[in-house]
């Protein structure tokens, strides 16, 4: 007797981020990445990059997170400013009713600043939870919110500029 598997899709997705005293928004409605010719329509596109607002370390640094529900919330000596806004990343996944959809977050990402310093950006979870099923007929389409938190050191240690970086998040059909 044969077996066979059911194939998986996968779709990465590389975000750039701005962080800290300057905040940046990219809006996009074209696909982020799909595949050609993919049989099971599995499509993913960009909303809005996350972004963490504006703050500082303080005295020995700590963390600044964005939930998947947008709140931001520190620990530590790091003090939010409210000058700049802070949001989520969001992505609207374009798949057949009744599909699962799981969510797969990269590792763990080094963020260099524009005035020296680095920062690591570990992704949280998604909402919804992975994996989750398509409940809307196409060409209406899921939305995906994820969150993520910075670990973050003192002020010297990290000094006021723009701190950048890349993820992956991998969005596969089961």
């Amino acid at each position: 007797m044969m077996t066979t598997r059911k194939p998986s899709w996968q779709i990465r997705l590389a975000v750039s981020l701005v962080l800290i005293f300057v905040t940046m928004i990219s809006y996009g409605q074209n696909p982020t990445d799909t595949l050609p010719g993919d049989p099971g329509g599995l499509s993913v596109y960009r909303v809005q990059n996350m972004s963490f607002g504006a703050f500082t370390g303080g005295a020995s640094g700590g963390t600044v997170a964005v939930s998947n529900t947008g709140f931001r919330s520190f620990t530590g000596t790091v003090l939010g400013i409210n000058s700049l806004l802070f949001f989520n990343a969001i992505y609207e996944v374009d798949a057949p009713f009744g599909a699962t959809v799981s969510v797969m977050n990269g590792p763990n990402v080094l963020l260099n600043g524009s005035n020296g310093g680095s920062m690591t950006l570990t992704l949280g979870a998604s909402s919804p939870n992975t994996p989750f099923i398509v409940t809307v007929n196409q060409p209406a389409r899921t939305e995906v919110k994820i969150g993520g938190t910075l670990s973050v050191g003192s002020s010297v240690a990290c000094p006021p500029g723009n701190y950048t970086g890349n993820f992956i998040v991998t969005f596969n059909l089961e």
